[in-house]
């Protein structure tokens, strides 16, 4: 079975996200896009941010293209490579907001990942429809799917998988960081996100590097069978005997 194929079906049967897994491919010379792809400029007239189309392409399927002027978000052109970094790293978008203090600021924005040289485009699709294969495949869930999700990735490599989170500024954990350093990565979205991109407040962010698609997939797999972590989670209450006031049984039961 070809990769995606087996990531799709063990995600689905093991895991069940609500939305669909995307696929985003980081597009660094002139190439065309896939047939039918959407870019904000083009399609509505005005940029978007790049979690609306991460959103659009979970939900309602569409295949997003994002050039430098589709981009509705300065700090995130500027993550992208597309904007110089002077300001923000100075602390001068973390400061008050976010910051207390200008030093705390600076080590805000110098924790993000960010790309030295922008890309041409970012392509993003719903993975079982992406006509390109993609550099990273987001899944959106709740926190025991991501763990399923990092049990997965764990059974073959070995290796734990890291949350992080500045609050702020996600996709820069869940695209640049992930590219970058190809380690996966459990993302807690930002309040943009939520507000811009529909993102739902029990939503995390599992972001996975493509050459990982195949061993995790067999590892959700693996660990399912194995009866040790399964999802949705079991709880033993579900077959305890049941314990009802006493009355009930005294008024309502037979008497043998």
């Amino acid at each position: 079975m070809a990769t995606r194929e087996l990531f799709l079906e063990n995600v689905r049967k093991y895991i069940r996200p609500q939305t669909d897994p995307v696929a985003v491919r980081l597009v660094w010379e002139d190439e065309t896009p896939p047939e039918g792809a959407v870019s904000p400029v083009e399609k509505f007239g005005y940029p978007l941010t790049i979690c609306q189309g991460v959103s659009a392409a979970r939900r309602m399927g569409m295949t997003m293209v994002f050039r430098r002027e589709d981009h509705a978000c300065p700090p995130a052109l500027c993550a992208l490579g597309y904007l110089p970094t002077e300001n923000l790293l100075a602390g001068k978008v973390a400061m008050p907001g976010y910051a207390g203090t200008e030093e705390a600021a600076k080590k805000i924005e110098a924790a993000n990942v960010l790309l030295e040289r922008a890309p041409a485009a970012i392509w993003l699709a719903p993975y079982e429809s992406a006509a390109f294969e993609p550099d990273i495949v987001l899944v959106y869930g709740n926190s025991a799917q991501a763990t399923r999700l990092a049990q997965g990735y764990a059974y073959y490599t070995g290796d734990g998988v890291a949350s992080y989170t500045l609050g702020r500024l996600a996709c820069a954990s869940y695209i640049n960081k992930v590219y970058v350093r190809q380690e996966p990565t459990i993302v807690i979205p930002g309040g943009g996100e939520r507000v811009f991109g529909s993102t739902q407040d029990d939503e995390l962010v599992f972001a996975l590097p493509a050459k990982f698609l195949e061993t995790t997939a067999r590892g959700v797999e693996a660990v399912h069978q194995a009866g040790y972590a399964r999802y949705p989670t079991g709880f033993h209450g579900v077959t305890a005997r049941p314990k009802l006031p006493g009355k009930y049984y005294k008024y309502l039961m037979p008497t043998k």
